[in-house]
Parts: structure tokens; sequence; C-alpha cells
């Protein structure tokens, strides 16, 4: 374990753009061994004195200080239905992600392994359409590992029900003729983000579960059309996914000679410095954090006139939005 935190702490993982992998970190509680994506781990951290809060989630423990910031923390014991360890035998997994840091109570953190998202498995279609907060399966040495979707398991403790907002349209920007296509593995985040495009005016959006699922959708859709313009204005993508994540779907959509017109938008929980240059290297148009949903409609507003505006030569030429990214 302590080697595990030591190569958290120096953040020394690192992935090329558009590869298609993820390093995972197994860990376990109770009975289920499960995983979760390095990239929202801090750092692992040993038992520490926790202060109870009142009138709190019946998952959260209280909290705690490290170093300068106080720190919440979660029983995934008690959110699991698992028996909670005994004193002392437990350890801290530290994330980041949604712009805020979150510690989830385990029993053992065993080991990173370096994945394809290929082999990462999106979660059965009555589980993923449940409660479970289950995103992707994955098989790791001969054994089935339950990755977490912590965003759904973060929004469920804070009671945050994302109810869908209205983004106003002053400029009357015809937002019922776009065609949007959205690619979560997260039930939770996908349907708040169809919802308050939806409830904006953008009525022709169509979600999938993953980057595979989209891109298959998109393949078929152009060969049965042979024009971009029918098949999508603008892509919304999350970035880690089973099967294909943002980032490689994105290179595959930007190095297509009919499709690297199409507006891109990545969508992501843990929108670090090095995502965001991973993100410009393979051509996103823009890249966004999750807690800001409204600002998905204003820059789909932006992206989707631009490329509107322009000449229909001139639209198979196009490069990525840099004033998006700046």
């Amino acid at each position: 374990m302590a080697n595990v935190g030591s190569i958290l702490l120096e953040k020394e993982i690192l992935l090329e753009s558009g590869t298609n992998e993820v390093e995972v970190l197994v860990f376990r509680v109770g009975k289920y061994r499960l995983g979760i994506n390095v990239a929202k781990v801090r750092e692992i951290l040993p038992s520490q004195a926790i202060t109870q809060l009142p009138q709190s989630h019946e998952s959260v423990l209280g909290c705690f200080q490290l170093r300068d910031v106080v720190v919440p923390c979660v029983s995934l014991h008690q959110h699991l239905e698992q028996e909670s360890p005994q004193s002392g035998e437990s350890n801290l997994i530290l994330t980041e992600f949604n712009s805020s840091q979150t510690a989830f109570m385990v029993d053992e953190v065993e080991r990173i392994h370096r994945l394809s998202w290929e082999q990462i498995l999106p979660a059965p279609e009555f589980v993923a359409d449940g409660k479970s907060p289950v995103t992707a399966v994955t098989n790791i040495e001969d054994n089935l590992i339950i990755m977490l979707d912590f965003e759904t398991i973060a929004a469920e403790i804070s009671q945050d029900g994302h109810e869908a907002d209205v983004v106003e349209n002053p400029e009357g920007i015809p937002r019922g003729e776009a065609r949007i296509l959205i690619a979560d593995d997260s039930a939770t985040v996908r349907k708040a983000v169809q919802s308050t495009l939806e409830s904006s005016g953008y009525t022709h959006v169509t979600s999938f579960e993953n980057g595979r699922q989209i891109w298959d959708w998109i393949e078929a859709k152009l060969a049965e059309t042979g024009d971009v313009r029918q098949v999508a204005d603008l892509v919304v993508s999350d970035v880690e996914m089973p099967a294909m994540d943002g980032m490689h779907l994105t290179r595959k959509i930007k190095s297509h000679p009919s499709l690297k017109s199409l507006p891109v938008i990545l969508f992501s929980s843990i929108l670090t410095p090095d995502n965001t240059n991973k993100g410009k290297s393979v051509g996103a148009d823009a890249l966004i954090t999750k807690p800001e949903i409204k600002r998905v409609v204003k820059l789909a507003d932006e992206l989707i006139m631009k490329q509107r505006s322009k000449p229909t030569a001139e639209s198979s030429q196009s490069q990525p939005a840099a004033t998006a990214l700046a």
C-alpha cells in the first residue's frame, strides 16, 4: 500500500493522448473488489481522527483536517451495505473530482493496473438503469473488478437531484434544429446533461453509454447519409468511459476526413491541466468540468452557430475552435 500511495502522491503516471488507456486502482470493501480511475485519486491515507457532523447522510462518517483542507469522509461500507472494519484497520482513498475532495473509507488498497478501455465493459443494462452505483466491470488477473460510479455516489450523498436547468436564448438561436450526441457512462450525469439541453430548446438529443457506442452510431449514420451535416451538429463526450474513452473518440472524429469539422466538447469531472493538454492534442473544440452543465448549452450555441456560418467547402477543412479552449 505504501508504494501505491507514493506513486499517487508523485502523480508520475502519465498516459499518452488518445491511446484509450486508463490506470485503475483496485481496492476492497467487504466482499467486493472494486476499481477507480487513478486520475480521480490524490493519495492513499491511513485511518484519521474523524469528527462527526450533525444531520449528515448516513454514509458520511464526518470530516477531518488534512494539511489546510477539511475533507468529508464517506464510508463505502455503509453505502454498499457491508460490515464496517474494526478501528484502525481501514484505509482512506482521497479523491478529487468535480472540483472537490472527498475521502472514501475502504478495507484494503491493492495495486494499480494499466488497462485499455476496451478491457472495461459497460455494466449490464438492468444495473445501469437501476440505482446501483456501478458504471462498468473489468477482468483483472481472472478476477472481476467492479468500477464504481463515484459521481452518482457523491450526488446521492449530497442529495443533488441534478434537476434540469433552463438556459435562456435571448439571441433566438434555432436550438430545435440542431442534433446533439452525448456519451457518458454515468446515468446520473448523462440524464442531467440531456435534460438541461432539452429544457433549453435542444430537443434533438441522443445519448450513449460510452465512446464505442457513439462511434459505431456515427459511422453507421455517415454510411447511410453520406453527409456529416445529417449525422450531428455537436458531440458532447465524457473523458473516461468503458470500451472507448472520450480522448480516443475525439481523435477518431478529428482524424476522419468527413467528420473532422464536427465540433466536440469534452465534459469531465477530472479536468486537470494534463487532461486539458491531452484534449487539445486530440483536437477537442472545448473542455469543461461536469459541474458546469449550463455552460454546455452556451458552448453548444457558440460552436454550432460558428460551424453553420462557414461555407460548405470550408467546413470540411475547419480547425478546432481555439477560443473555446482559451
